[in-house]
């Protein structure tokens, strides 16, 4: 395994999860989170590629990354002969600046988590530094991870 990949492992899946959950921790009294809310989205899509679900609200996105059990992820290897199953794209709005005029924020893909068929391996793909990092995951996981493509 290559030292990028080792160092990249916990930013790479906290950035995702994090960006999602929702962070107001160090922002000062001059700045009210409130008058800026993210949008969050994550697309449930099925091994055929049709969307299954949609989590927006913050319930549910605060349940799903509660649930996905960030802890118990190990990085490993991927078994020869997996085959991909649903996936999960994780997108938020993107952060506003004074350089973007009248332009409204736009959703951006932040990355993928893709799973796999009758395995508890998971691949998280961050697009925005082109880094895919492989997991076994708990059983606990996937069930949970199926049971929101299986709808």
């Amino acid at each position: 395994m290559n030292m990028k990949k080792y160092f990249a492992l916990p930013i790479a899946a906290l950035l995702c999860l994090l960006s999602l959950a929702g962070c107001k921790a160090g922002i000062s009294s001059k700045f009210d989170a409130d008058e800026f809310p993210k949008a969050q989205r994550i697309a449930a899509i099925d091994a055929s590629g049709a969307e299954r679900a949609v989590l927006e609200t913050e319930a549910d996105i605060d349940a799903f990354v509660e649930a996905v059990n960030l802890e118990d992820w190990h990085m490993e290897e991927l078994p020869e002969g997996l085959q991909k199953g649903g996936a999960f794209i994780l997108y938020q709005t993107e952060t506003i600046t004074a350089f973007m005029g009248d332009r409204e924020a736009e959703i951006q893909e932040i990355c993928t988590f893709q799973c796999y068929q009758d395995a508890p391996y998971l691949t998280v793909d961050v697009g925005i530094v082109d880094l895919s990092i492989h997991f076994s995951i708990p059983q606990e996981t996937v069930d949970y991870l199926q049971g929101i493509l299986e709808g």
